[in-house]
């Protein structure tokens, strides 16, 4: 079976259920025994949209959310920044709250693994984890052979959470649509221009400029020009 054969079947499934349980058989497949898969959204500068598909070991995740360690977590932070998948070596835990991040993972069964992110172009940031039990050195062989599959497996994965989740739940990515003109004003407002000025640059009228910055948050389900211009700088529909 090649890589895409095993992969499409993720963007024909139609709930979260049986994606989930499609996603843990193909790990298995791989040689991995858990994943976790996190997205955020940044419909919001101060409340993002957080959306998780997990088959980590439950202990282990409420631990985790408990002490705060996606604060401290190396990989995390590295996905959040970065295309480049990371294998988890204990270089890269350095500190001491990351080493203990580290050996209680190990403790709860995620001893092997590695992260890789996708930063897709509505502002969503997404990682997946994939991880084994096994300790041996032939097991993180396995993991490096597998790096080229695993990335094609988070592309994948996040396309069907697109589909699934984001799309159709409570946000709307593919149905948010700006029209240039509505971009064009947005740009100029967050350069902090008001709708007087922002006339005179595009050569339209004042009214015209309110008309489309109303339209512009209307689509985005805000109520104002501030949060427009945000909403639509941190979901990636006006850009510099």
């Amino acid at each position: 079976m090649t890589d895409l054969e095993l992969f499409k079947p993720l963007l024909n499934c139609n709930t979260v259920e049986e994606l989930h349980a499609r996603t843990t058989a193909i790990i298995g497949q791989m040689g991995f025994e858990h994943f976790l898969y996190g997205v955020q959204v940044n419909t919001s500068l101060t409340r993002p949209y957080r959306f998780i598909l997990s088959c980590y070991p439950e202990a282990w995740r409420k631990r985790y959310d408990e002490e705060g360690y996606a604060s401290i977590d190396p990989t995390v932070s590295h996905c959040a920044t970065t295309i480049i998948p990371i294998i988890w070596k204990s270089e890269f835990f350095k500190g001491r709250k990351e080493a203990r991040v580290r050996s209680e993972a190990k403790d709860s069964g995620l001893v092997n693994g590695a992260s890789f992110s996708v930063h897709a172009g509505r502002g969503e940031a997404a990682m997946l984890s994939l991880a084994t039990s096994r300790g041996s050195r032939e097991a993180q062989e396995d993991i490096v052979a597998m790096m080229a599959k695993s990335q094609l497996l988070t592309c994948y994965l996040h396309e069907a959470v697109q589909r699934i989740v984001l799309s159709q739940g409570p946000l709307p990515l593919k149905k948010t649509s700006l029209t240039e003109r509505e971009k064009e004003c947005l740009l100029w407002a967050a350069e902090g221009k008001t709708g007087w000025e922002i006339a005179n640059i595009v050569s339209i009228s004042e009214r015209t400029v309110t008309f489309h910055l109303k339209n512009a948050a209307n689509k985005m389900g805000v109520v104002n020009r501030q949060q427009a211009i945000s909403r639509a700088l941190s979901m990636g529909l006006i850009a510099p």
